[in-house]
C-alpha cells in the first residue's frame, strides 16, 4: 500500500472527525438519538460500499465475531457519552478529554496485553494527566465538570474500541468490521433510547440531514478510514494524528460559535497534546494489525 494513500486517508479522517462536534451542536435531537442514527446510517453506508460484507460476516471466526460485537458495544458507549458531554462543556474540553483515549490505550495495553511501558511513555502519560487536572480545576469552577467527566469516560470506551480494532483488522476487511460494529452499536443505543423513553421520530428535517452527514463524514470518512489505516501503519502514527482533531475542532468552535479558550484550557490543552505526542511517538512495542 502506497504511503501517500495512507497519509491522505489519515488527513481526511481527522478533518472529518473535527467537524463532528460542530454538526452535533446544530442538532436539536437528544444525544442518544443522534448517536443512534449516526451508527444506523454508518452501518447502511458501510454495507452498501462493501459488496463482500455479507460473505465477509459469514467467514468470520467465532472469536473475531465476538471481538467485533464487543467493539460495537464500546462504540455505542463512546458515542452516547461523548455526544452527551457536548451539552455540558465546551467543544475544546470535550474533544481534549475524549482524545485522552490515546493515553488509555497505552495504559490498557500495559495492563491487559502485558506490553512494556518505558519512561518516555510514563512521562507523557503523567504530562497529559497534569494538563487534564488543570482543565478539570478550571471547569469545576465554571460548572462544566460533568461534561468533562462524560467526555473522559467516552475516551475510555473508545480506547477499548480501538484496541479491539487493532487486533481484528489484520484478519477482517474494513467494511465488514465497520458495518458489524455499527450494527451492534445501533442495537445497544436503540435499547438505551427505549429505556430513556425517547421518541425515534418527529425530529426536524435538518436533524435527519445532519444524522446522515454525521454518518458519511465522521462515521465513514472519519472512523472507517481509521479502521482501514489500522491494517497498514504503526500505532504511534494513528495516535498522534488524532491530536489534529482537538486542534481542528477547537478552531472551528471559535470561528463558528465564538467559543474562546480560557487560559487554563490553553495551558492544560498544550500539556495534554504534548503528553500524548511524547507517549505515542516513544511507544515502540505495539504495531497495528
Amino acid at each position: 500500500m502506497r504511503k501517500t494513500s495512507i497519509y491522505l486517508a489519515i488527513f481526511f479522517s481527522v478533518a472529518c472527525m473535527s467537524t463532528s462536534s460542530i454538526i452535533i451542536r446544530y442538532c436539536t435531537a437528544p444525544a442518544l438519538i443522534i448517536s443512534l442514527y449516526r451508527v444506523i446510517f454508518t452501518m447502511g453506508i458501510a454495507g452498501a460500499l462493501g459488496s463482500t460484507a455479507p460473505s465477509g460476516i459469514k467467514e468470520l471466526s467465532r472469536r473475531d465475531f465476538l471481538y467485533i460485537i464487543a467493539s460495537g458495544v464500546f462504540l455505542a458507549l463512546h458515542l452516547g457519552f461523548w455526544i452527551s458531554s457536548l451539552s455540558y462543556t465546551s467543544i475544546s474540553s470535550s474533544v481534549l478529554f475524549t482524545n485522552l483515549q490515546v493515553i488509555f490505550v497505552l495504559i490498557l495495553s500495559a495492563l491487559l496485553l502485558k506490553e512494556k511501558v518505558n519512561r518516555w511513555v510514563t512521562g507523557g502519560i503523567l504530562t497529559a494527566l497534569l494538563g487534564s487536572m488543570l482543565i478539570v480545576q478550571g471547569d469545576l469552577q465554571s460548572g462544566k465538570i460533568m461534561g468533562d467527566m462524560l467526555a473522559l469516560l467516552s475516551g475510555l470506551f473508545v480506547a477499548f474500541y480501538f484496541l479491539i480494532g487493532r487486533r481484528v483488522r489484520a484478519r477482517v476487511d474494513v467494511w465488514t468490521y465497520t458495518s458489524l460494529a455499527a450494527g451492534t452499536a445501533a442495537v445497544v443505543l436503540l435499547v438505551g433510547c427505549k429505556a430513556a423513553g425517547l421518541s425515534l421520530t418527529g425530529y426536524p428535517r435538518l436533524d435527519w440531514i445532519l444524522f446522515l452527514v454525521q454518518a458519511a463524514g465522521p462515521g465513514i470518512v472519519g472512523h472507517a478510514s481509521m479502521n482501514w489505516v489500522l491494517k497498514y501503519i504503526k500505532a504511534p502514527i494513528v495516535s498522534v494524528s488524532i491530536l489534529g482533531e482537538s486542534v481542528g475542532a477547537s478552531l472551528l468552535a471559535f470561528l463558528i460559535f465564538h467559543e474562546a479558550l480560557a487560559w487554563y484550557q490553553i495551558i492544560g490543552g498544550l500539556f495534554i497534546l504534548f503528553g500524548i505526542y511524547i507517549a505515542a511517538t516513544r511507544e515502540k512495542t505495539t504495531e497495528m494489525g
